[in-house]
């Protein structure tokens, strides 16, 4: 039994329209993606564009904090300098003060 020419006809015609029907699905799928891309880039392209502004501002705000940090590091050195120094002053006039004390306390005042 030998497939006559229309029964050939037939099966490559609705080989091509299930072709045909799955590219025109395909294709709208494709539309409506290409679509959604767009409408997303719009609104994705702004909040990217304000994210890197944030970051270049963030950056900086980190080299500011980085270098008032170094200032603070600096002025607590300074200070804690200055703080053995008194320390040094208060403990000579202790021992300054030890023969009045000695004194005051001979004479009972």
């Amino acid at each position: 039994m030998h497939p006559n020419g229309l029964f050939l006809l037939t099966v490559g015609l609705c080989s091509f329209v299930v072709v045909c029907v799955a590219a025109g699905f395909l294709a709208v799928k494709a539309w409506r993606l290409m679509k959604r891309g767009i409408r997303i880039s719009r609104v994705a392209g702004p909040l990217a564009a304000d994210l890197a502004l944030r970051a270049e501002q963030l950056a900086k705000l980190s080299d500011d904090m980085a270098h008032q940090t170094e200032q603070v590091v600096a002025s607590i050195e300074r200070l804690e300098a200055s703080t053995r120094r008194l320390q040094i002053v208060l403990q000579a006039f202790g021992d300054g003060a030890a023969p009045f004390r000695r004194v005051k306390d001979y004479f009972g005042m």
